[in-house]
């Protein structure tokens, strides 16, 4: 891919800059070594072997191969012919069901005015990152696109380490000692939790382990 002012090099799974004289690319980002997410760049790779009638078992992507669901179809026929704009926060009916669902199944009590519905967790992750202001805390090993959203948001983010002894979790005890450091000094935290975890598939009970972390 070409941009007027900078070059984009893909080599197997890595992305580098070539800059020229008037470039397009913000220096922090280049400064702090980013890289598009890894999993999207191998997908990439996995389509140009298929392309080119190589042998390949595709597991490294989550993508569904099922087919959308006969009910969702039907409804999607049914309303095509609404194409106004909704609501930016999504229509209401969907908000309050999101909120019903969670009431009847997690005990949970939550106001349609505080449920914010979007096309993928990613974007939804994105638009917090963009105007959240204070320290990001992420765990390793996770998702592969959380570190660039942060990069690209202006945040520096703080990677809280797992280990084979903890069960690839993070514990209250080490989620305490990192953010009483110094360095994270802001008011504001934000630990991007995924649940089970992806690609160690460990998963934090709602009621137990969750609860600890958040006391």
């Amino acid at each position: 891919m070409s941009l007027p002012g900078c070059r984009l090099q893909k080599t197997e799974f890595n992305m580098s800059w070539e800059d020229d004289d008037s470039n397009l690319i913000r220096e922090d980002l280049k400064k702090r070594n980013y890289r598009p997410a890894q999993n999207l760049i191998l997908n990439e790779k996995v389509k140009e072997l298929v392309a080119n009638s190589k042998p390949v078992y595709h597991l490294a992507f989550g993508q569904s191969p099922f087919p959308v669901v006969e009910a969702a179809q039907q409804a999607l026929k049914e309303h095509v012919h609404e194409k106004a704009y909704e609501p930016v926060a999504g229509i209401l009916s969907l908000r309050e069901a999101i909120c019903n669902y969670h009431r009847d199944l997690d005990g949970l009590q939550f106001c349609p005015d505080n449920v914010l519905v979007g096309p993928g967790t990613k974007e939804l992750i994105f638009l917090l990152l963009t105007i959240f202001n204070g320290d990001v805390f992420l765990i390793a090993p996770t998702w592969t696109t959380y570190r660039p959203q942060c990069l690209i948001t202006h945040h520096d983010p703080v990677v809280i380490s797992t280990s084979f002894e903890t069960d690839w979790k993070i514990t209250p005890d080490v989620l305490d000692e990192v953010l009483s450091r110094p360095a994270h000094h802001k008011r504001n935290k934000l630990l991007i939790l995924c649940n089970p975890d992806n690609p160690s598939m460990k998963g934090y009970e709602a009621h137990a382990q969750i609860l600890c972390l958040t006391h």
